[in-house]
């Protein structure tokens, strides 16, 4: 299967108060968080806690990560860098070229603002590039390195200021990514199984798994599953160790494809089927998720059908548990207060625990787009 294309302020105050919608939904506020300078479009990646939120700037072939809060854009990482992460105490992470100019490689990297460079923190042995893809509080980084730039035949890495990057191995295959960590240290990622037989072809599934830190050898890292289908992947982690993902899920009389995926929620003991915003049986019914808070709320995207004869349109979505065992997955667009809905939210890639969610929009209004947009829960 095809990867599909990185202090708890008025918590309870904002979701018992916050103003609604006739079905008791909160309604969100926009804030278009803009472009870093000289950039053409911004794309969002993460938020922490205070508020603070990651990402990339592009401009043509260019990229600068970005560190955003207050209202301030701030050029993390300078030409060529991107930035997927960032931990509570305000370190984007990301990649950067380093090495001379005609011989410089991608390598994951560091960003703080009292670096006056970025930090390079290398690449595993044998492997040419690397990239990060989260990072907690104490500074414990993951990610994941290879022979090519974003190659999925890599290998997972934990790096530290203690042993810097090694390898955290795989499910018995022979690739892996880690793509977050949690304040505990618990990653998540995609990591190849042992070759098996499918339809009497050999196959090399793909499973989300959960790594405890403090685990030993190969039970160190425990596979998850998968709704169906041999392909799962982990995409965020709260601190819970719950695991917010995507899956090829089993096909059946209504759906034959079994390559489509849906979104999941991996409590610790199943992985829960998100479902998805499309029609079961067609090509809408797709849902990826790529956040997750500690009310195991989830954040990603799906496709919607916008009527006969029109095309089908991918939204962002937010899943939260419900009186039923699917819970309820809602159009982030239907919760946007009247004054910002020319904005089309596409993607919610991060929410934090006091609920503010960040995505990527167009504005319709402008013809511009995609933009890097903070979404916060209205209070009374």
């Amino acid at each position: 299967m095809k990867k599909l294309s990185l202090v708890l302020i008025g918590l309870m105050a904002s979701l018992a108060i916050g103003i609604t919608t006739a079905r008791g939904q909160v309604l969100y506020s926009l804030e278009d968080i803009g472009v870093v300078k000289d950039m053409q479009t911004s794309e969002v990646f993460a938020i922490n806690q205070w508020g603070h939120v990651a990402g990339t700037g592009y401009s043509g072939s260019e990229s600068c990560a970005f560190h955003y809060f207050n209202k301030l854009m701030e050029d993390s990482g300078g030409r060529n860098s991107r930035g997927f992460a960032i931990s509570s105490t305000n370190i984007v992470v990301g990649d950067n070229f380093f090495g001379p100019a005609l011989e410089a490689r991608s390598h994951a990297a560091m960003f703080n603002g009292t670096l006056a460079v970025p930090k390079d923190l290398g690449v595993l042995k044998g492997q040419r590039y690397s990239r990060a893809n989260g990072v907690n509080g104490i500074g414990q980084v993951v990610g994941f390195s290879g022979p090519k730039r974003d190659s999925n035949q890599s290998r997972a890495f934990l790096w530290t200021y203690q042993t810097g990057m090694r390898d955290i191995g795989t499910l018995g295959g022979s690739y892996a990514q880690a793509n977050a960590i949690n304040e505990a240290g618990f990653i998540t990622g995609t990591a190849q199984t042992p070759a098996t037989s499918l339809a009497a072809a050999a196959v090399e599934a793909t499973h989300a798994f959960i790594y405890n830190p403090r685990g030993a050898g190969p039970a160190a890292m425990r596979d998850l599953g998968v709704l169906g289908g041999s392909s799962s992947y982990g995409t965020a982690i709260n601190n819970y160790n719950h695991v917010a993902g995507y899956s090829t899920f089993k096909a059946n009389s209504v759906n034959a494809n079994s390559e489509l995926v849906h979104a999941f929620l991996h409590d610790g003991n199943r992985m829960i089927d998100l479902g998805s915003l499309g029609k079961p049986g067609t090509d809408t019914d797709v849902s990826v998720a790529l956040g997750v808070n500690k009310l195991d709320r989830v954040v990603g995207y799906s496709y919607r059908q916008a009527g006969p004869g029109i095309a089908p349109q991918q939204v962002a979505f937010l899943w939260r548990r419900g009186t039923t065992a699917s819970g309820e997955m809602i159009n982030l667009n239907k919760l946007l207060r009247p004054a910002d809905r020319h904005y089309l939210l596409i993607s919610a890639t991060a929410i934090n625990d006091n609920g503010q969610i960040v995505a990527n929009a167009y504005d319709t209004l402008k013809d511009r787009g995609p933009r890097a947009v903070l979404l916060t829960p209205m209070g009374p």
